[in-house]
């Protein structure tokens, strides 16, 4: 039987290596910052990723709290060279994706979603 740790990086490798071409990158990571599982190029600071994931996810929390609109279900953030999503699993863990520029948007967000599942499911001690 696979660790925790082995399958939530099972499942990002699946993410990134997966049908489609467009997520060059993956993390999982904890409301506090800290990383749990990644698949991301080895230029990146993994730390900082983090960190900065869980900021965002803090900071959208915040905004639409205050702003009355539910809930964020997720952030994207449009760059000159591709994009970054950001997408709450639970209410601790935050599941984070570097896109290449002209990606499928519509179809990276259904298979983020599936993954969340799956890494929600490896989280709680079920099966993926």
């Amino acid at each position: 039987m696979m660790s925790r740790s082995e399958q939530l990086k099972e499942i990002l490798a699946r993410l990134v290596g997966g049908n489609s071409a467009d997520i060059s990158g993956a993390v999982v990571v904890g409301s506090d910052g800290i990383v749990m599982a990644y698949h991301m190029s080895s230029e990146s600071n993994i730390d900082r990723v983090g960190a900065i994931t869980a900021t965002m996810q803090g900071v959208t929390s915040r905004v639409t709290g205050e702003l009355k609109i539910g809930a964020a279900e997720e952030v994207i953030v449009r760059s000159s060279h591709g994009y970054l999503l950001v997408m709450p699993i639970s209410p601790t863990i935050v599941l984070s994706l570097t896109l290449r520029q002209g990606a499928n948007l519509g179809m990276v967000r259904l298979e983020a979603r599936d993954a969340g599942g799956a890494v929600a499911a490896a989280m709680n001690g079920l099966a993926s």
